[in-house]
């Protein structure tokens, strides 16, 4: 491969990593390690596969079956691609956006600047000025890729190396033995929690279209230039979240698993470094949440683009997607949070059947084999959905009723009990 084929497989590569990795993906690594103790070789092993491995199939699979969202859906059926655009369009724009601009701010750079803490007006300065960026950054569509992966990430990763560096070289102690009987499923379980195949095969399509853009049009040529792209992401990610397992496991002496995630990252990296530590921690939460908000709100605009028959811009529509999460996020998530996070738990079975089927598509015999697995996926989704609803307090919706009468389900404990 010439240096500029590596040197864009490195900057699309860094892309990815950004913007998989969001603030919440650098909270719970940490308290795996913790709960694995000793054990935390064998926590990375489980985390790698859920947390790294899976979501970065997705970009694969998106890519053996054409390169955009609605290419891995076509074998189901076009009604099932439009619905499975607008439910992931609504659950990014009402949590994903204005969670990662709160989180950013709040925890990012209000905690590097501790004494502006509890100005409300300096709050939604700052949030407006978060939308200002990534709406600056986001207003040339191509060099989205570029702009994320050339200049943010690297100094993400900076404010990331110090810290695992210090982890390895100065450990806080000795892992102690594991608080959970099975460590590699408790990490398993935990990477799976964290979302990332169904945001994987929405903002494929960003990636491969850089790829494209980058001259890579034909399909064996560009298959190559992503798998090494997804190469790149998939070290990144291993050697982050590997660093600040390491980082919990060598203080699971010294802190209590019943910590706040947020807390416990922070109560780590103070004890390890000292209050610069916590400021290097705030820039990185910080670029973390941008990187991933870039990534998001663009796709949010280029899936609206699509389903609209272009008649909505790219540029109006992100536009949009700025000034609705500033307002969220101003306002408060937590209230339509309850009403569209079951939404995120109906469409992840269907995702992960979507990134199966498309890494091992050469063996799918036909489209009524992804017919079958994503109505079973929907139907496991739509239950789990359903009942998260049901945990929320929401109890009367006429699909909840109708689950609860027949007999398949009776035996779930929220069925039951809701």
């Amino acid at each position: 491969m010439s240096k500029n084929a590596n040197t864009s497989a490195l900057i699309i590569g860094f892309a990815m990593f950004a913007v998989f990795f969001g603030a919440g993906n650098l909270v719970f690594p940490p308290l795996i390690g913790l709960m694995s103790g000793s054990y935390w070789g064998i926590a990375i092993l489980g985390l790698a596969i859920s947390a790294i491995l899976f979501p970065i199939a997705t970009i694969i699979a998106v890519d053996n079956m054409g390169g955009t969202i609605q290419s891995i859906c076509a074998p189901v059926a076009a009604w099932f691609t439009r619905g499975y655009m607008v439910m992931w369009i609504i659950f990014i724009l009402t949590c994903g956006v204005p969670r990662q601009a709160g989180v950013g701010i709040e925890s990012g750079l209000l905690s590097v600047f501790s004494s502006l803490q509890g100005n409300d007006m300096l709050r939604i300065a700052l949030l407006a000025g978060y939308f200002l960026v990534v709406l600056i950054l986001t207003l040339r569509p191509s060099k989205i890729v570029d702009i994320v992966g050339k200049y943010l990430t690297p100094f993400l990763l900076v404010c990331l190396a110090v810290m695992i560096a210090l982890a390895v070289l100065q450990p806080l102690g000795t892992p102690v033995a594991p608080q959970v009987d099975n460590v590699f499923s408790y990490s398993f379980l935990q990477g799976y929690q964290t979302g990332d195949v169904a945001v994987g095969i929405a903002i494929a399509g960003m990636f491969i279209a850089s790829i494209k853009a980058r001259g890579y049009t034909d399909p064996a040529l560009r298959h190559k230039m992503t798998l090494k792209a997804a190469i790149v992401a998939f070290l990144g990610l291993l050697i982050v979240y590997g660093g600040l397992l390491y980082l919990g496991a060598t203080g699971s002496g010294m802190f209590d698993a019943k910590m706040d995630q947020t807390a416990l990252l922070n109560g780590l990296v103070h004890a390890l470094t000292g209050t610069a530590g916590n400021m290097i921690l705030g820039i990185g939460i910080f670029l973390a949440c941008l990187t991933t908000t870039i990534g998001v709100g663009s796709t949010i605009a280029n899936l609206t683009v699509d389903l609209s028959g272009g008649k909505i811009p790219f540029n109006y529509m992100m536009v949009f997607v700025c000034l609705f999460g500033m307002a969220e996020a101003c306002i408060g998530v937590q209230g339509i949070i309850r009403y569209t996070f079951w939404i995120f738990i109906a469409i992840y079975p269907v995702s992960i059947a979507l990134m199966i089927l498309g890494v091992f598509c050469r063996y799918v015999p036909n489209h009524g084999a992804w017919k079958g697995a994503v109505a079973m996926a929907t139907i496991i989704g739509l239950f789990e959905g359903l009942m998260q609803l049901n945990e929320s307090g929401i109890t009367d919706l006429p699909l909840i009723l109708l689950f609860r009468h027949i007999i398949v389900f009776r035996l779930h404990p929220l069925v039951l009990h809701g």
